[in-house]
């Protein structure tokens, strides 16, 4: 009986190395791997890809460079594309204060200089739009172009009204939204560490807290007529036809006001065409940079 018990435990070892082996070979690999960046005292999380003109992608309020999957490799085919979490955001350093526009703006160009990127195009979404345009206007001679996605740079009475009567619900929503948006995408990205694989925005204080200090510091309504009349970059403008949260009539408007700026509509998506219609925003992009 021991010979045939030690048989089959010799069996049942090479089927689990077996089980083990395929199940490694089904894992996906992923294409990037991200890294970190000293922006001054906050550490970024970093990805880049791709040779050409340096494209650098600023997501919105409560998301991560997660969002820019859809268009980072379509862009890094004829670009070097560099996406990063912004402060407060991802898996990047969570200060409770320091989320002006403007400060979030030098945090971004203290990362360029740390890539040794001395220009750069700058595609922003949302917040990271703002974010963008302030960057383009403290340092111009750093940025190329700009390309703005339903910017948060301009807003009414009315919808200010609105994000002021509802900054605590909108915190506690980002909360949640990490069980539906994860940080990570293990099949697109690796991490720098394994402790930063392990990372949930779920658990971490810090990042309630950086979600109020956003909305107590940012100003969403950055470009005013006096800004708008500084950012002197060739600009894109693309807006989703049914967005709510930032609607088409506010992109109409800015784009009478800024000195180079041309708006192109992505019919049929919302506050994130990029994310609903990666194709068609990516085909804008590259020819908008095939012209400038």
């Amino acid at each position: 009986m021991r010979p045939l018990r030690l048989a089959l435990a010799g069996a049942v070892a090479v089927a689990a190395a077996l089980l083990v082996s395929t199940a490694s070979e089904r894992e996906p690999r992923p294409n990037h791997r991200a890294f970190w960046v000293d922006a001054g005292a906050k550490r970024l999380r970093a990805v880049r890809a791709g040779t050409g003109a340096t494209i650098v992608l600023l997501h919105g309020y409560g998301e991560s460079l997660i969002a820019w999957r859809g268009l980072f490799d379509r862009l890094a085919h004829s670009a070097d594309v560099v996406a990063l979490d912004l402060p407060g955001f991802g898996l990047s350093s969570k200060p409770a204060s320091g989320y002006s526009t403007d400060s979030l703006a030098a945090d971004v160009l203290r990362a360029l200089h740390a890539l040794g990127i001395q220009r750069a195009v700058l595609v922003g979404h949302s917040l990271g739009g703002a974010v963008a345009a302030a960057a383009s206007i403290a340092a111009p001679e750093r940025v190329r172009a700009l390309v703005l996605i339903d910017p948060a740079v301009v807003t009414s009475p009315r919808l200010e009204e609105a994000v002021q009567q509802l900054k605590a619900a909108i915190a506690e929503y980002e909360l949640l939204r990490p069980h539906l948006t994860s940080p990570h995408d293990r099949a697109w990205l690796a991490e720098p560490d394994a402790e930063s694989a392990l990372y949930t925005t779920t658990g971490d204080s810090t990042y309630r807290t950086a979600l109020q200090a956003v909305l107590r510091e940012f100003d969403f309504g950055y470009l005013g007529a006096e800004r708008s009349q500084q950012v002197l970059a060739a600009t894109l403008l693309i807006w989703g036809e049914f967005d709510q949260l930032m609607p088409l009539r506010l992109g109409e408007a800015l784009v009478r006001e800024l000195p180079n700026a041309r708006l192109e509509v992505v019919r049929r998506s919302w506050h994130r065409p990029h994310v609903e219609r990666p194709d068609v925003v990516a085909s804008l992009i590259v020819q908008f940079l095939d012209t400038h």
